[in-house]
């Protein structure tokens, strides 16, 4: 499978999202229970198992930079190829997802 994302940290992207957190998309891909556990604010929740149906949500943002996150960054890898199938070219995966966040949590 061809890489078609970036890997940013947690530090850097903790960072990023401190300075300016419009510059990315946040879509948090994991269920429902573990979102309402905690998120990164503003993310949107689009389930991992839902992403090939629920796509067309982010088509008005398809040219900015999407982050995807998970818990622990593989689903969200998996997420990103999908997305990439459907023409997103600018995309990002949390690399070690939300076990390696310790930014500000939203419940």
């Amino acid at each position: 499978m061809p890489r078609v994302y970036t890997d940013v940290t947690a530090q850097d992207f903790s960072q990023a999202f401190a300075e300016a957190k419009n510059r990315y998309v946040l879509v948090d891909v994991r269920t429902e229970e573990e979102y309402l556990e905690g998120h990164i604010p503003g993310a949107v929740h689009i389930p991992f198992d839902e992403m090939g149906q629920r796509y067309k949500e982010l088509e008005h943002q398809q040219g900015e930079n999407i982050l995807l996150i998970c818990r622990s960054g593989r689903r969200s890898v998996v997420a990103a190829h999908t997305l990439a199938e459907k023409g997103f070219p600018h995309l990002f995966n949390l690399k070690g997802g939300m076990l390696k966040w310790d930014g500000p949590v939203e419940r």
